[in-house]
Parts: C-alpha cells; sequence; structure tokens
C-alpha cells in the first residue's frame, strides 16, 4: 500500500492544502473557524460514524502547564505513536478534534479507530514542525525495543511523503516473534498556518482505512477553505 497505494491521495491534498502561493487571508491561514473544517457525520465515508462521548471529540485541547515537553525534533521514538505527541512537543495555538470509527464488518474484521485534529500555528511555524517531524522519524528509523503490555517488542518507524506533507509509520512486533504486528499511522497535511492531522489506533495490516479517513477530511477541509475564501472576496 506504501507509495502506489497513496497516490490519489497525495495529488488531492497537494492540490487542496498546497494552495498558499494565492491571494487572500484564507489562503494563507486556512479556514477562521477550525471547528468547521473537522469532519461530521454527513462528511465520513459510508460506514464510519463519530466516535460519541469520546473526550477529544469536537473540544479544543491546545495543552497548557504540565512542563517544557522536548522539541518535536528531539521527542522520544516512543511517543511517536501516541494520540498527543504533535500536540504536546509543538504546542499550537489553536487546536480541536474529532474521534473516528468504523465498527467490525464481520468476526475476522477488528474495525478501525481513530482521529483527525486542525492544528494553528504562527506564521511560518507549520512548516517548521513538518521538517521536525521528518527529522524525528528519521532519527528513530533504526529499531528500538520497549515493554508494550508486558511483551518485549521491537519498535521500527518509517516515513514518506504524502501530498505537502508527511505520512508515519510506527510498527511494534514482539522481539521473541510471537503474537499479532500492530501499526499505527499518522498523515500530516499543511495549508499555511495550519495542519491537518489523522491519527489511527494500532491495527494488525495496514488496511484502507486512514486512506479513506484522510480522504474526507480534506474534502471537510476544502469545503470550510472555499467559505473562508469567498468571505475574504466578498470582504
Amino acid at each position: 500500500m506504501r507509495g502506489r497505494g497513496w497516490t490519489a491521495v497525495a495529488a488531492a491534498t497537494a492540490i487542496v492544502l498546497g494552495a498558499t502561493g494565492c491571494t487572500g487571508a484564507a489562503a494563507r491561514t486556512g479556514p477562521r473557524a477550525l471547528r468547521d473544517a473537522l469532519l461530521t457525520a454527513d462528511r465520513l465515508p459510508p460506514g464510519y460514524a463519530l466516535r460519541t462521548g469520546a473526550a477529544d471529540l469536537t473540544t479544543t485541547r491546545a495543552p497548557s502547564g504540565g512542563g517544557s515537553p522536548e522539541p518535536l525534533a528531539e521527542v522520544p521514538c516512543e511517543e511517536l505513536d501516541t494520540d498527543s505527541f504533535l500536540t504536546r512537543h509543538a504546542p499550537p495555538l489553536e487546536d480541536v478534534a474529532v474521534g473516528v470509527e468504523r465498527p467490525p464488518a464481520d468476526d475476522l474484521d477488528r474495525g478501525w479507530s481513530g482521529r483527525e485534529s486542525l492544528e494553528r500555528y504562527p506564521p511560518g511555524r507549520a512548516a517548521r514542525i513538518l521538517a521536525d517531524l521528518l527529522a524525528a522519524a528519521l532519527r528513530c528509523a533504526a529499531p528500538g525495543t520497549a515493554l508494550v503490555d508486558g511483551t518485549r517488542s521491537e519498535r521500527t518507524v518509517a516515513v514518506e511523503p504524502l501530498g505537502g506533507g508527511l505520512l508515519l509509520h510506527v510498527t511494534w512486533r514482539a522481539v521473541d516473534g510471537g503474537g499479532p504486528v500492530w501499526t499505527d499511522r499518522t498523515a500530516v497535511l499543511r495549508d499555511g498556518d495550519v495542519l491537518l492531522v489523522v491519527q489511527e489506533n494500532g491495527g494488525e495490516r495496514e488496511a484502507a482505512d486512514l486512506r479513506a479517513v484522510v480522504d474526507a477530511a480534506v474534502a471537510a477541509y476544502q469545503d470550510a477553505y472555499q467559505t473562508a475564501y469567498q468571505d475574504v472576496g466578498r470582504g
């Protein structure tokens, strides 16, 4: 699935989230109201739903307090597959998120669970964050080991381009070769000062779910982007 499997998504995101060369405030900063650009129930692909009751459902999660974590380029490798690693190590000015899930289709299907977030940064900061994320992923590419649910496991990290952003893979497998292989993936796309992030919770295989959710998230963002751009034009 890597490489060619993401060609269509990369092309779409390059068009939608790479349009920062246009004139007007909307082109430079993205939609004025980030919450309006999040995925909603009617914007999801068939079979997917919002995670109702999730603590991070359409809430602003910009971190406050809790000390000063390492810069993103120096993030501990074991944190690259946690929900909050990006906002913890690169705190945004504004951050909204929504949980997404796909129930299992049958007894052989584990379903899918993940989240989308939109994060707004000061001018010029979002581009630097992408560079820092790439640096962290490359630094963590060498396999490392840790205890995962009591099992000594090996972690591998891989990163590839996705449109104007990055697709991060973090894979865990038991050192003794037993048990499943778990993969967490994070797609990070940029529009000016805004990062669009889609993260999945660990799965036993790299299914097409993340790609479907990224497609839907890009379409939702595009709708909000066009509305904001039209508002600027009318102003």
